[in-house]
This record gives structure tokens, C-alpha cells and sequence, in this order.
């Protein structure tokens, strides 16, 4: 199309004019694509420490008045028939600590809970942990213990190093066992910080439960978490086995129902959602997507009114040039493409140069070490934030600033190209 030509070679010819434009542009997606990155990443280090800390995808959890499963392995076979085969379906026994401590040469520190881990089914998930130092591989049937580094620290110990776990058992009696620190990794967040990990059996002896118990089980999709409609059809498919509490997205309604059962009523389960773990965090992840949201709606505006406004004043001393287009026998639609296609150009050079510049800082970002920003590790991968490209935040913001500017200026320029010949060549003269 020789509009399109046209525009191109009209953009190179007063390159010098549209260089604020450009950056202005290029500027504002740069910022816009970058904010997106930055919070998918950070929420996907969440998200991460959050399976870790919870099992994985699902929970399945259920009792009468508590949580607890007499015979997980008879549970886990009926839950096979219902998953997918590589659902890695796995027991934990969370044991809340508050009546426990952890102590290291004269000096204690309690913990908010204890995780008892089938550390062999569960290997993939731990391999996603980074360690101080030590690690998770010889945890599988040990009285091994893994300590959050804050903890390691109060308590100063280090991988080799045997502390003493005093807990109170089922029968309300006093126990204590000698644990040898396995691994200590860097984890100062909600889910890490006040957590130990240990061998299932292990916790399960000191505790003094059956062999064959635990208090929930859970369902991890290695590849891809489920979509709504799996989880929706497993749901359906639970219900013909077990009496299903309704699907929620806040655990704790399913446990206000659990706890103020009768015994007599039978036991009651649910599927629990990752999402649905999450509402203690959901307002920083709501706060953290409005000023995202905020930010790049500031700066996408900012690149329409600057573009248009600027673009409406370069168009009105171009008059003369649009009086020869129509005095020579083009049309006010040809006119109007050749000044679209101009703009396209800008925004399209601009929305590649700002995409090119925000994955450099993406990749600066990567050498900042944020862990000491207090509480802040729930949102960090080793130490550092790392954004996530994602096809559609470049798809979307583009799309956006395209769209809106293009339809910006093309309102801007409608009342030049309306003018006859004469009258283009006499607001010039």
C-alpha cells in the first residue's frame, strides 16, 4: 500500500520531531511491561513457597470435629482413582507447635508449626528450596530437621548439629527427641520462617499417633496447576465417595462447619484450593495488582494525551503538505491512513524499544539482593526478585497504547483532513 510508504518514509523524514514521542512512548510501556513482570514474579515466588508450605496444589483435608485420617493409605487409593497419574498424592502430619520448642545448648526458640514430610514423594518440590547450607536429600527416614536460616540463627546452629525437640504427645505427656539439622535454608517469610520440616514417621513417633495416620492429604500437579473446571469435575467426583463440603475459597468456613460437628453426624471433607490458603496474604495481592494496575493506567494515559496533543500541533503545520495531497487528487481517506500509519510506526518502534528496555532492567534486577528488607522474602526467589516475561502483559499493554493512541490521534487530526484544498493551502499561506 503506498500509504503505508508514505507514512514510513514521512516518519524517517521528521524522525527529529517525533524523537520526544518516541520516548514518550517507549517510556511509558517500558514502565508498564516492567511493573507486570515484576509483580507475576514476585507472586510466583509466593506462589512457590506457598505449595511448599501447604503440599502442593490441593488439599485434602476432613474428620469429625478435627482433622485426622485413620488410614491415609486406603484414603490415597480411592483419591488415585480420581486423579491424574501424575498427581503426586502424598500424607503430612502438621503438628502445631505453640506447645513445643526447639532447643540448642541452653537456648530454646518455639516454632509456629512442625511439618512431618513424605520427603521421598515430595523430592520436587524441596529441590525448588534453596539451602544455606545442608539440604533435604537425607531426610527420608531420618530424625533429621530442617530449620529456617532466622531460626538457625537465634539458635545458632549449623548443618550437623543436634537439637532437642521437646513436644507435648497425644496423651498430653511431655516428650522429648533429639534431632540432627539437616539443612537450613533461606526462608524469613510467613510460610518459612516459624516452619521445621521433618520425616513424617518421626514426628508421628513423637507425637504418639498411628503408624498408618495423618491429619491431611495432598495433591500436587508437577507440570500445571489444575484449572477451575478440573478442580470443579474433581470436586463432582469426591462427592460420590465422601460427604464434601462445598467448594470455598476461604478454608477457614469449611473449618468453622468441621469444628462445630457432632460425632454422631459422621465425618465431613473438603477440597482445598491453594488459592483458598491464601486469604492471610489475598489484601497484599489485591493492594499489590491495584497500584500495578494504577501505575500503568497513569502511564498509558500520559502516552495518549502526549502523543495526540503533540501529534494534533505537528499535523497543524502540515497543512500545506495536506492541501498538495488533495490538490493532487488523493483522498481524505488516503490522507487519513498515511497519518494513521505514521503513528503506527511511532507506536510500534516505541512499544519495541520500551519492551527491549524493560528486559534489561529485568535482567539488572536479577543481581539486587532484597532479603534485607524485613518480611519481605515471601516475594523473593534466593534473595532477589525475579520477573517473569509473560507474552500476554507485552500483548496487553501494547495493545492498549496502540489502540488508544492511535484512536487519540486520529480524532485529532479528523478536523485538518476535512478541509478543502484551498482552505489547507490559505491556514498555511
Amino acid at each position: 500500500m503506498y500509504q503505508m510508504s508514505l507514512g514510513f518514509r514521512s516518519l524517517l523524514f521528521r524522525k527529529k520531531q517525533y524523537i520526544s514521542l518516541f520516548l514518550v512512548c517507549a517510556f511509558g510501556v517500558c514502565v508498564s511491561v516492567f511493573c507486570l513482570f515484576l509483580i507475576d514474579g514476585m507472586l510466583s515466588a509466593l506462589k512457590m513457597r506457598a505449595k511448599l508450605y501447604y503440599g502442593g496444589d490441593l488439599q485434602f483435608i476432613g474428620g469429625t470435629r478435627n482433622l485426622y485420617f485413620a488410614d491415609y493409605k486406603a484414603e490415597i487409593e480411592k483419591l488415585k482413582e480420581i486423579f491424574p497419574k501424575e498427581a503426586i498424592i502424598t500424607p503430612r502430619f502438621d503438628f502445631d507447635s505453640r506447645n513445643a520448642a526447639i532447643y540448642f545448648e541452653g537456648t530454646g526458640v518455639r516454632q509456629r508449626v512442625v511439618k512431618g514430610v513424605d520427603f521421598e514423594k515430595e523430592a520436587e518440590s524441596f529441590k525448588k528450596v534453596t539451602f544455606v547450607s545442608g539440604s533435604f536429600e537425607e531426610m527420608a527416614g531420618s530424625n533429621g530437621i530442617l530449620l529456617s536460616k532466622p531460626i538457625a540463627a537465634m539458635l545458632e546452629v549449623k548443618v550437623g548439629d543436634m537439637v532437642t525437640f521437646m513436644l507435648r504427645n497425644s496423651e498430653n505427656y511431655i516428650n522429648t527427641v533429639l534431632l540432627e539439622v539437616k539443612g537450613i535454608f533461606t526462608d524469613s517469610s510467613v510460610f518459612g520462617m516459624y516452619t521445621s520440616y521433618m520425616d513424617i514417621d518421626v514426628l508421628r513417633n513423637a507425637y504418639g499417633m498411628d503408624c498408618n495416620a495423618c491429619n491431611r492429604i495432598t495433591i500436587c500437579f508437577p507440570e500445571q496447576a489444575p484449572s477451575q473446571k478440573e478442580i470443579n469435575y474433581y470436586q463432582r467426583e469426591l462427592e460420590k465417595k465422601y460427604n464434601m463440603f462445598p467448594l470455598t475459597s476461604d478454608k477457614q468456613i469449611f473449618y468453622e462447619k468441621l469444628f462445630s460437628m457432632q460425632a454422631e453426624q459422621g465425618p465431613i471433607h473438603a477440597l482445598i484450593q491453594l488459592s483458598a490458603n491464601l486469604q492471610e496474604v489475598k489484601i497484599v495481592i489485591d493492594a499489590m495488582y491495584f497500584i500495578s494496575y494504577l501505575v500503568i493506567a497513569i502511564l498509558i494515559l500520559i502516552v495518549v494525551i502526549g502523543i495526540s496533543s503533540t501529534y494534533r500541533v505537528l499535523v497543524m503545520k502540515r497543512t500545506d503538505e495536506i492541501g498538495i495531497y488533495m490538490a493532487i487528487g488523493m483522498q481524505r481517506r488516503g490522507i487519513r491512513e498515511i497519518l494513521l500509519f505514521e503513528t503506527f510506526f511511532l507506536l510500534f518502534f516505541g512499544c519495541v524499544s520500551g519492551i527491549i528496555l524493560s528486559q534489561f532492567l529485568c535482567f539488572l534486577l536479577r543481581f539486587i539482593d532484597f532479603s534485607f528488607i524485613p518480611a519481605f522474602d515471601i516475594f523473593l526467589s534466593n534473595g532477589n526478585i525475579v520477573p517473569i516475561v509473560t507474552f500476554n502483559a507485552i500483548f496487553s499493554v501494547c495493545g492498549i497504547v496502540i489502540v488508544t493512541t492511535a484512536a487519540a490521534v486520529l480524532f485529532a487530526v479528523q478536523k485538518v483532513v476535512k478541509m478543502t484544498p484551498c482552505q489547507a493551502l490559505s491556514f498555511s499561506a
